[in-house]
């Protein structure tokens, strides 16, 4: 059953739990103090808030949802989420995340807060900020919808999918899972998964965690193309280490120290032969931050690195070693001014591309700074989230990001949301420079950037009526967002020709217009059963050419069905509804998946879960060959969970 967290939760005794939004702290007060905190949601405003005041439209996932359904990567753990498309065309099976019809590009992702961001490393196809994350390591994930530009920057246009870790805990404990996965068409696909999780405390002032995962899948190709494969070979290690250091009753250290080995190799098609591609990517991140409650005010500044080395050996090119480094140093403070909570942030970031094969130069770099403020207030049942962002970029100069957002509390289990902001987004290292040329299209093109572009804008406004009690809830809202020199690909047009295959570029489309509608509900018949359900509608159009844009379902729709059995035993069954979308030249038509599942625990140590994957076994052999859009086969799964 879920709490109900009504109206009054922001109130002044909640200043305590901000860290000026250290997601951990929050997490870490959930976890040991009261479990109703973990339905709070900071991602918004980077203060906490209910899922039904909070100024924005957001979903949570929790780690008790993920186990229930045993997914495999951040994409699986969110698909069913409102307004939320998982793309399954990137490259060979590679998940890109759309948020109310903007590609992937357009998803902030962060890890407690911390952005990840290897896009210009590898422009196309790049799943590797989603998939070297462990799922045994999710508290819970939050998703904010639409635009977020006024906290987050450029990156945040579409939305933001913020991954919130297990915190270390008091007494020294941890799971070892494994996981066997079989895709029962075609050849090929099966996947293992082995991740240990560990955590407690060093001493009455150190705590730490140690994650680490191994993952090993075969390539997979189904069976009317069997020469091509759908799913890619795949060996990866991710390993994570957290430690949290009290300095004092009031002061913090916590740092993170990431690392993933993750090697990919396919055989796909280049224009009239096949070719072979091989990729491996090392990832290496570093965090440092120092959170403070202050007698007048909460307090964090953190610094953190990544480093990205991405070696492709793909038969393709003729050498391949690309390194992406970026370096971010931010300070944030929140305070309460008489009536007001205000908080207030400053960044400074540095992104760098070293790229011999596919840049003249073969280094890129820019730097920019934002500073940004948020002010929210009460006027009797009226609150108010008033803030902006400046952005000061290298090549584009100065863009404002506002934003107004109203919650009205006609009573604590209803309230009327109203919301406005405007975003920008610059085009990317690589989209911008002319330098850049990059085989895609499954190897049917080469894809150069264009000096010429222009920064993205876009102007949103959403209304939503959220209703709430203790065993049901039901959200609807209508969303507009209206997109100026939007980038895209043009794969209409050939710029150039290099070895007999055509070059394209990115343009700007003059305006688009993403409009939409969101309807989600969740009941809990009794406490064994509940139903989760929602259904989103968006029409996303070039107006210039009123042509609809790429890999945008016109109607998605989710409904899960949970049955607690016992206390040792439960069941799901879910259905998903992927509507018609634009692919490149084709239209994928509109199809359904059904997934079932059951666990049961056999003691407090032992556990196991299974279920099938695409129970119906559809599949998109045309697509696949010609346009990389795969959704794995009929699949059965088997988690075997040892608790210490």
């Amino acid at each position: 059953m879920r709490p109900l967290l009504g109206s009054n939760t922001f109130k002044t005794s909640l200043l305590s739990l901000v860290v000026a939004a250290n997601i951990t702290s929050i997490s870490a007060y959930a976890q040991s103090v009261n479990q109703d905190i973990e339905r709070l949601v900071v991602t918004a405003t980077q203060t906490p808030h209910s899922e039904l005041t909070a100024p924005a439209s957001v979903s949570i996932v929790t780690a008790e949802d993920i186990a229930r359904l045993a997914v495999a990567d951040i994409g699986e753990a969110i698909r069913a989420t409102t307004g939320v498309n998982v793309l399954p065309a990137a490259a060979y099976g590679r998940e890109d995340i759309s948020i109310r019809g903007m590609d992937g590009s357009y998803t902030l992702i962060l890890i407690n807060g911390r952005r990840v961001n290897s896009q210009d490393a590898l422009i196309r196809g790049n799943d590797f900020d989603l998939s070297t994350i462990p799922m045994s390591s999710v508290q819970r994930i939050e998703i904010v919808r639409g635009p977020m530009s006024s906290l987050y920057g450029s990156e945040a246009l579409g939305g933001v999918v913020n991954v919130i870790l297990k915190q270390p805990k008091e007494k020294l404990s941890g799971n070892l899972n494994l996981q066997k996965e079989s895709i029962t068409t075609g050849t090929g696909g099966d996947q293992s998964k082995l991740n240990l999780f560990v955590s407690g405390q060093l001493s009455e002032s150190v705590s730490a965690t140690l994650i680490a995962e191994k993952v090993d899948r075969d390539a997979w190709r189904t069976d009317d193309v069997p020469v091509l494969d759908a799913l890619e070979d795949r060996s990866a290690v991710n390993v994570m280490t957290m430690v949290n250091w009290t300095l004092t009753d009031n002061q913090a250290l916590n740092i993170e120290v990431n690392y993933s080995d993750d090697e990919r190799e396919a055989d796909w098609q280049r224009g009239p032969r096949l070719e072979k591609t091989n990729q491996t990517t090392e990832r290496f991140n570093f965090s440092v931050s120092h959170d403070a409650q202050w007698e007048l005010a909460d307090t964090q500044v953190r610094y953190y690195h990544e480093n990205v080395d991405l070696n492709d050996a793909s038969t393709a090119y003729t050498t391949g070693e690309i390194k992406q480094k970026n370096s971010t140093l931010d300070g944030k403070a929140s305070a309460l001014l008489t009536e007001h909570l205000i908080t207030a942030g400053i960044e400074f970031r540095n992104s760098e591309v070293e790229n011999d094969r596919d840049l003249t130069s073969g280094k890129i770099d820019y730097s920019q700074t934002a500073l940004y403020v948020q002010d929210e207030f009460n006027i009797g049942k009226l609150a108010l989230t008033l803030g902006g962002r400046l952005d000061d970029h290298d090549v584009f100069g100065a863009e404002f990001s506002p934003r107004a957002y109203a919650v009205y509390n006609v009573s604590d289990e209803f309230v009327i949301k109203v919301g406005a902001g405007k975003a920008f987004k610059a085009p990317s290292m690589l989209e911008m420079s002319n330098e850049f040329q990059l085989i895609s299209c499954r190897g049917a093109c080469w894809l150069r950037g264009n000096p010429e572009l222009n920064p993205e804008t876009s102007v949103s406004y959403e209304l939503s009526a959220v209703y709430q009690t203790q065993n049901f809830g039901a959200n609807f809202t209508i969303f507009n967002n209206d997109v100026e020199d939007k980038i895209e690909r043009d794969i209409t047009t050939a710029v150039d020709m290099n070895e007999g295959v055509p070059v394209i570029s990115y343009i700007n489309i003059s305006e688009s217009k993403i409009k939409g509608a969101e309807l989600s509900t969740w009941y809990d018949i009794n406490d064994a059963v509940s139903v989760d359900a929602n259904f989103a509608y968006t029409d996303a159009k070039d107006k210039s050419s009123d042509e609809v844009l790429q890999g945008t379902p016109k109607q998605n729709a989710n409904v899960t069905v949970n049955w607690q059995v016992t206390q040792s035993a439960y069941t799901f069954a879910q259905w998903q509804y992927i509507g018609e979308q634009k692919i490149r030249n084709t239209t994928v038509d509109a199809y359904s998946l059904f997934n079932l599942g059951a666990g049961y625990e056999f003691s407090e140590t032992f556990g196991l879960r299974a279920g099938i994957s695409n129970l119906s076994d559809e599949s998109f052999d045309d697509e696949v060959a010609q346009y990389g859009y795969v959704e794995k086969g009929r699949s059965v799964f088997a988690n075997l969970s040892m608790r210490f």
